[in-house]
């Protein structure tokens, strides 16, 4: 459209430029060595005005041919660039699909696009780990790392994720560590960390890294509890196993005061306690956790204690009767205790009371002995025979008989 103008204003221009020219008088000359050329100055000035809107002409052309090529190379960049983000594309999906071999092919290739070579060269991590290539997972990771170095923790995460899923988990460990070094405040760092960590069975790194996961509100109030609570549970155990009452009592001091409140480690140290036959300290423990709490676990520990006074410990017990008279395991403690006592028609009625709720093993044989002991050995061999007393192992074996005969 422009060039038309052009030349509408260039024939107007020439319409009155030329007559104006055909009258300038004189003549030009132009010396070449011994020649010389004789021009007209009309002739020479029209040939000047013809050689300028030859060049002007020349440029026009050169300019066009630029741009044409200019379109052509843009339109092969964009056609590469539609072919890698359509590969990137069908590699995600073949990825979703499970396809893995196609998938880690078509994101390699889609990785041309800058913008998504981090996410192309993640995603064929994954997909060479599925088909066991660790190697190839660690290459990709490599050239991640190195396309994008500002991408550390992203990168760091992945592939923490990867050896994680593989059961890796010393070069999980290391490459966690890694990353806690660079963002040590990271919640998703700190979340494997202890994902890690759990399935290591090293509680006491969850321990220790329990207040950053508080702080850096990784989990939620509640969830946070239950880990704290089983991270120290666990500890715990580990400490009972050692059968050393002096370790162990020093740790159980050592637990927050507000988490040795809480059910299940009460349960854990009770149980040891009672493994170690420390009857005095399960009794106080005992005490204690009823006053806030009720566990028929450790109600039934109680019943096992071996104490001076069992009268005394006896008249404690029916105390709770108030709070749960129609408890079975109750019951049967205080049976049991009843039995120490020596009051066999007392142990008699409790134990009968508590098969009467819920009919156990353990009661059918305390009530066996009560029986033998006030003088009905009938009842008694139908009692071992409701409990299976063959099946039966009461945590300490003795023979309670003997022992009563011989406190008489």
């Amino acid at each position: 459209m422009k060039l038309k103008w052009y030349l509408l204003f260039g024939l107007l221009g020439g319409l009155i430029i030329g007559p104006l020219i055909s009258k300038i008088p004189g003549s030009t000359y132009i010396l070449l060595d011994k020649t010389a050329i004789e021009f007209k100055n009309n002739v020479a000035l029209g040939l000047l005005v013809l050689g300028l809107v030859l060049l002007w002409l020349v440029w026009l052309l050169i300019r066009y041919l630029l741009r044409t090529s200019n379109l052509t190379l843009n339109w092969f960049g964009d056609r590469n660039l539609r072919k890698a983000r359509q590969n990137t594309i069908d590699g995600m999906i073949a990825l979703a699909e499970g396809h893995w071999k196609t998938a880690e092919k078509l994101l390699a290739k889609g990785a041309q696009i800058r913008n998504t070579k981090l996410i192309n060269y993640l995603a064929a991590a994954r997909a060479a780990q599925e088909q066991g290539n660790d190697k190839g997972r660690d290459h990709y990771l490599h050239i991640a790392a190195k396309t994008q170095p500002d991408a550390q923790v992203a990168i760091g995460l992945t592939q923490a994720q990867l050896q994680m899923q593989h059961k890796q988990y010393e070069q999980a460990l290391a490459t966690l560590s890694h990353l806690r070094d660079i963002s040590p405040h990271h919640p998703y760092v700190l979340k494997l960390l202890y994902q890690l960590y759990a399935r290591l069975n090293d509680w006491q790194h969850v321990i220790d890294i329990l207040p950053k996961l508080r702080k850096n509100r990784v989990f939620e109030s509640s969830e946070l509890n239950t880990i704290e609570i089983l991270a120290w549970n666990h500890q715990l155990q580990k400490q009972a196993e050692t059968a050393n009452f002096d370790k162990l009592s020093e740790f159980w001091s050592s637990i927050p005061n507000h988490l040795r409140k809480s059910p299940e480690l009460e349960l854990t140290y009770g149980r040891a306690l009672a493994q170690l036959q420390q009857d005095q300290e399960l009794e106080v423990l005992v005490k204690d956790s009823v006053k806030h709490q009720w566990q028929d676990e450790l109600i039934q520990l109680f019943g096992d204690i071996d104490t001076p006074q069992p009268d005394k410990t006896l008249a404690y017990a029916e105390g709770w009767l108030k709070q749960k008279p129609h408890n079975a395991v109750l019951l049967a403690t205080l049976g049991k205790l009843a039995l120490k006592a020596q009051l066999w028609g007392k142990a008699k009625s409790y134990l009968e009371q508590s098969l009467a709720i819920i009919p156990s093993a353990e009661a059918h044989y305390y009530l066996a002995q009560a029986y033998n002991q006030l003088g009905h050995p009938i009842q008694a061999q139908e009692a071992y025979q409701k409990g299976l007393a063959n099946e039966v192992k009461p945590r300490r074996e003795y023979d309670l008989i003997g022992d009563l005969t011989e406190k008489s």
